[in-house]
C-alpha cells in the first residue's frame, strides 16, 4: 500500500543535510543505539528495502549512546550510500535520555520509535501515517506488535490483540482507557507519535513503566487511538546474533513491578485532571484494576523465570500472585514440584555467596552424589567440593571457616558446633524451610 501526499511534502534523500536543509520530512524513524554497530548493518538495508512503498519524505534519526565500536563508521557508510540518515554521539552512556536525543532531533512530522534490533512491517507502517494524516487531531496511534523469528523468516504471534479495529479515547476517557489496557492486557509501547505531542515530553521516568507514563501524557493533550494494523516486529532471533540479549524479553524477566507503577502513575494523572479524591469503593475498582493487569504480567515472568531454572526468583513471583489471587497459584505447571528444587537452590547459592568456602559437608543425606548433581545443576560453583558428613573424619585437616556444612536433622547441630564448625557456617532444613514456606 502506498500514500499519496501532496508533492510539496517529498524530499529526495540526499537533500536531508546542510544549513538548507528541509524540514518538511513527513516520517522521522528514531534509532537509539549503543554498541550494536552489527545490528545496524542488519537494519539499514531492511529500512531502504522498506522505504520503496513510501510515497512520503522520511529519515532516519540515530542517537549513539557513546558506542566503542565503530557504529560511526558504519553509518557514514550507509549515509554515503544515500540513506538519509542524520547522526548524533553522546559524550557518554545516557541510557534514560537516549530515546529523547533521538526524539528532540527529529524533524518529522510524525515520529516512530525503532529499536537498532527489530524490524518494520512498511505497508502497515504506511497505513498507520495515512491514518494520522487523515485524523490531525489523534496525538498517537498505538498498535499491537508482532514477534518475529528474522533468523528463520517466521511470523509468530502479536503481543496482545485489540477487541475493535480501532478505538479512540478523548481526554476525559481515561477510566475507559485504563479498562481497555487491563482488559485486553495492552502495553502501550508501539506507537507513532504525532512530533509536537512527543515534545510535550520531557522527562523519562525510573520507577514507572515509560509507556504508561508517556500515554498519560498523551492523552492529557488531546485523543489518542489504538489500531489493529500491527507494523512493528519484535525480533526474537536474528542472523546478527542468534543468542542475544532481547530487550522485551528482559522488561518482562525484571521490570514487570515498573508496569503496576505506570497504571498507578496514570490513575493519578486522571485523578488530578479531574480534581477527584477517589472515596474508598472508587479506590478499591482502580486498585482492582491495576493488580489485574500486574497479575497477568507476573504470571508471564514466572514462566520466563521456571523455563530459566531460577526458582528462587518464580518462588518470589509465586508469594506475590498468591497474595493478590492465592487460586492464580493452584494451576501453574510444576508448582508442587516447586519447593524441594528452592531449597536445593538456595543452599547452592548461600555456599557461593559467602567468602573463601572450598567445601559443603552433607548431614544426613541419603543419596550424596544424586543431591550433588542436583546442586551443580541448580548453581553450586566447581570449586566448593561436596562431601558427605561420614567422611570427615579426625584427621581431617581442611580448616573449619572454610567448611559450610548443611544439616538435615536439626539436632546434630550441638555435634558440628562441638567438633569445631563456624556456628554461622552451619544450616539446617528446618532453617531453610522457615525462610521459604509453601
Amino acid at each position: 500500500m502506498t500514500i499519496t501526499v501532496d508533492p510539496a511534502r517529498l524530499s529526495a534523500a540526499s537533500a536531508l543535510e546542510g544549513p538548507e536543509a528541509p524540514t518538511d520530512v513527513v516520517l522521522s524513524l528514531c534509532v537509539p543505539t549503543y554498541n550494536r554497530a552489527r545490528f545496524l548493518e542488519h537494519l539499514f538495508p531492511h529500512i531502504r528495502e522498506a522505504s520503496q512503498v513510501f510515497d512520503f519524505s522520511y529519515e532516519i534519526v540515530v542517537s549513539d549512546n557513546a558506542s566503542p565500536d565503530d557504529t560511526a563508521e558504519v553509518v557514514a557508510r550507509f549515509k554515503a550510500e544515500g540513506l538519509p540518515i542524520r547522526y548524533f554521539r553522546q559524550e557518554e552512556n545516557k541510557r534514560l535520555s537516549n530515546q529523547f536525543s533521538a526524539f528532540r532531533h527529529a524533524r518529522g512530522e510524525f515520529l516512530v520509535y525503532l529499536a537498532d534490533d527489530d524490524l518494520m512491517i512498511p505497508e502497515a507502517l504506511a497505513d498507520n501515517i495515512r491514518f494520522m494524516m487523515e485524523n490531525p487531531q489523534i496525538r498517537v496511534v498505538y498498535t499491537p506488535f508482532e514477534i518475529y523469528d528474522a533468523l528463520n523468516g517466521e511470523r509468530h504471534c502479536l503481543f496482545y490483540h485489540l477487541r475493535k479495529p480501532v478505538e479512540v479515547f478523548q481526554p476525559g476517557q481515561e477510566v475507559d482507557l485504563l479498562k481497555m489496557l487491563v482488559e485486553n492486557h495492552v502495553m502501550p509501547e508501539i506507537g507513532i507519535y504525532r512530533a509536537e505531542a512527543v515534545r510535550q515530553l520531557v522527562s523519562a521516568p525510573q520507577f514507572c513503566y515509560w509507556a504508561f507514563a508517556y500515554l498519560a501524557t498523551m492523552v492529557s493533550q488531546g485523543p489518542v487511538a489504538f489500531r489493529d494494523v500491527p507494523y512493528y516486529r519484535s525480533v526474537t532471533l536474528t542472523p546478527v546474533m542468534p543468542n542475544r540479549h532481547q530487550e522485551g524479553t528482559h522488561d518482562n524477566l525484571y521490570n514487570w513491578d515498573a508496569f503496576r507503577g505506570g497504571l498507578e502513575f496514570m490513575v493519578f494523572s486522571l485523578l488530578k485532571r479531574l480534581g477527584l479524591t477517589p472515596d474508598r469503593e472508587l479506590q478499591r475498582i482502580f486498585r482492582d484494576m491495576v493488580d489485574s493487569f500486574l497479575s497477568m504480567r507476573m504470571h508471564v515472568s514466572l514462566r520466563l523465570w521456571l523455563g530459566r531454572r531460577d526458582y528462587l526468583k518464580a518462588y518470589e513471583l509465586i508469594t506475590r500472585l498468591s497474595y493478590l489471587n492465592p487460586a492464580s497459584v493452584r494451576n501453574i505447571a510444576g508448582v508442587e514440584q516447586l519447593l524441594p528444587l528452592v531449597r536445593a537452590q538456595v543452599l547452592a547459592q548461600l555456599a557461593n555467596g559467602i567468602a573463601e568456602i572450598d567445601r559443603l559437608i552433607l548431614d544426613g543425606i541419603d543419596d550424596v552424589s544424586g543431591f550433588e548433581t542436583t546442586l551443580r545443576d541448580l548453581g553450586l560453583k566447581d570449586h566448593i567440593a561436596v562431601v558427605a558428613s561420614s567422611t570427615v573424619g579426625a584427621a581431617d585437616d581442611t580448616p573449619k571457616e572454610r567448611s559450610f556444612v548443611f544439616l538435615r536433622d536439626e539436632a546434630r547441630r550441638a555435634h558440628f558446633m562441638g567438633e569445631g564448625f563456624e556456628k554461622g557456617l552451619i544450616v539446617s532444613t528446618g532453617d531453610i524451610e522457615s525462610n521459604f514456606p509453601i
